[in-house]
Parts: C-alpha cells; sequence; structure tokens
C-alpha cells in the first residue's frame, strides 16, 4: 500500500525531479539545475475534452528568472500517469530548443515512454522501470479536478418569435431576424408578421 510521503503536490513532484536527475544524466542529458514544476493548468487547450494538454515545458529563455518551468495538469491524479506526463516534460527540459524532434524523440523512448513523441504514454515497460521509484514517492497528493463540471456549452442563443394575434412562436438565430421574421401561418387570422419576444 502506498504511503502518504509528502503534503502538496509539488514536493512530490520535486522529490520526482530530484531521483529522475540521475537516470537523464546516465543517459547523456543531464536535467538543469533550474527546473520548477507544479499542478496547474497549462496554457494551451486547458479545458478543452478533446485536445486537452497535459503537461507543458517552459523554455528558461521564457522565465524572468531564467528557470525551466514545468506544469502537470490538474485534472490527472494517477501516479503513473503524473510521473510519465513529468519525465515528458523533463525531457524537453534536457533538449531544450528541440520541440518534439532532434534529440526528444530518441530521449523519451529511452525513458520507457510510447507513442508519438508528441503524445506519449506509460507502457509496461515504464511501469516496470519506474515502479521502485513510485513506490518510494507514494501516494499523490491531490485529488483529480473536473474542470468541465458546472460549465454549460454556450449553444447559438435563438431569439423567440411570437404572433401577436395567436401567439403561434417560433425561435430563430439573430442572423434570421436581421433578415425578416416570418408570418404566422395560421389560418384563422390574416396574414400577420410574428414579432420578438
Amino acid at each position: 500500500m502506498a504511503t502518504n510521503r509528502f503534503q502538496t503536490r509539488e514536493d512530490w513532484l520535486a522529490q520526482a525531479v530530484a531521483e529522475l536527475r540521475p537516470v537523464f544524466s546516465a543517459l547523456g542529458h543531464p536535467l538543469p539545475d533550474n527546473i520548477r514544476v507544479a499542478c496547474g493548468f497549462p496554457s494551451s487547450n486547458a479545458r478543452s475534452a478533446l485536445k486537452r494538454a497535459l503537461g507543458e515545458h517552459w523554455s528558461a529563455k521564457a522565465s524572468a528568472d531564467q528557470h525551466h518551468e514545468i506544469l502537470i495538469s490538474p485534472v490527472v491524479d494517477d501516479p503513473v500517469r503524473v510521473l510519465g506526463i513529468l519525465v515528458h516534460e523533463l525531457s524537453h527540459a534536457a533538449t531544450d530548443g528541440d520541440g518534439h524532434k532532434g534529440r526528444f524523440p530518441a530521449l523519451v523512448r529511452s525513458l520507457s515512454l510510447e507513442g508519438k513523441p508528441t503524445a506519449t504514454v506509460e507502457g509496461e515497460a515504464f511501469k516496470q522501470e519506474y515502479a521502485a521509484l513510485l513506490d518510494d514517492l507514494g501516494v499523490y497528493p491531490h485529488a483529480k479536478l473536473n474542470a468541465g463540471v458546472n460549465r454549460k456549452v454556450q449553444g447559438t442563443r435563438m431569439l423567440k418569435a411570437c404572433c401577436p394575434v395567436c401567439r403561434y412562436t417560433v425561435r430563430l438565430t439573430a442572423k434570421w431576424a436581421a433578415i425578416g421574421l416570418p408570418e404566422c401561418p395560421a389560418p384563422n387570422h390574416p396574414p400577420q408578421s410574428l414579432v420578438l419576444s
């Protein structure tokens, strides 16, 4: 059973970075000293259900105090997945400037990540390779954040148009209302233009 070794997510992530340093060094890609890791929404596609970014690396060149900044999305709480995302983002720090090309693809493969360089995943090899590290880190002190809760999807706003005589009602978009409102089709009174209500 995993232990609760850390009080905060950031302490867990910082310890993971410390324990991964020798792994990166052994592969010839030492991690820079100036790395900060936090649990927070990446800047792009943070709430998109289909294109959600789960991690993000910002080069030290973008930081006012020259630190590599890594964000791990709060929508992830599985420690294996968190570690996989962290390893992916640390690989960006170790190959700063390569993006998902150059030295980066070979490095993530040598770190047992699978899949496309732009969307790596943790397979069985990764889980076995980092089982002892995950056991040492213990519980990731975080509960998954549901970014979609209480978020209404804004649809097209429909306007209500009614017949002033019989109250016949239709809904239409502002685009069509601007072109002209339809006439009431009811046969029991003379043709009457609908009005917005």
